[in-house]
């Protein structure tokens, strides 16, 4: 007998994510409709089957996509329109298999939901929040750097002297010693002495690091 998947979701303006999470997936279908989705899945012998879930608002299924690896199946339904929803499904008995994904999940108000990208924020591309800074041409109001302008007659050397402790603005710039020498920057670290990474857990599952299927 197949089971009803459980599923976490989370939207944007333009797209739903769909996420169904179980280790050892083989065989795996998605199927998209003007407003319903379908999926069919197997993993050691169990089968597990969502028929024309009815979908909260209508999708564009040509535009609408899944991937897949061995431990979950992640769909990205293309809004048909810019509306929040309210849930995934307008099926009441459906509701107690479907969860929030916490780890995609922002509110309406939110800049990511919309693709704006607060300064202090990162998008999926890692720096997309760096975008608004056009070339640090917006420096002039930086109180009273006045567009650099307003260092007087210090030199070059002084001036990056000066600006020793804003080693986190670009390209790893480091500090300055007392006699005017750089001291080696985040580029110059030797990749054994850095911190390791943070673990990522296995249910933070991304749909650029998985396969994408027709």
């Amino acid at each position: 007998m197949s089971k009803t998947p459980n599923l976490k979701w989370a939207q944007r303006h333009d797209k739903v994510f769909v996420t169904f999470e179980h280790q050892n997936l083989t065989t795996v279908e998605v199927q998209f409709a003007d407003g319903l989705l379908s999926i069919k899945a197997t993993s050691s012998g169990e089968e597990f089957k969502l028929e024309n879930m009815p979908l909260w608002l209508e999708i564009i299924p040509d535009e609408s996509k899944w991937f897949k690896n061995d431990r979950a199946v992640v769909a990205s339904l293309k809004k048909k329109d810019s509306e929040y929803w309210d849930g995934l499904t307008t099926d009441k008995t459906l509701k107690k298999f479907i969860k929030i994904d916490f780890a995609k999940f922002c509110e309406e108000e939110d800049p990511e939901y919309t693709g704006q990208v607060a300064m202090t924020g990162m998008d999926e591309g890692g720096m997309g929040g760096m975008g608004g800074m056009g070339g640090m041409g917006g420096m002039g109001g930086m109180g009273g750097m006045g567009g650099m302008g307003g260092m007087g007659g210090m030199d070059m050397e002084a001036m990056m002297k000066s600006m020793g402790g804003m080693g986190g603005m670009g390209g790893g710039m480091g500090d300055f010693d007392d006699d005017g020498e750089e001291e080696p920057g985040l580029d110059d670290l030797n990749p054994d002495e850095e911190p390791p990474p943070l673990e990522v857990p296995a249910s933070a599952v991304k749909p650029e690091d998985m396969e994408e299927v027709d």
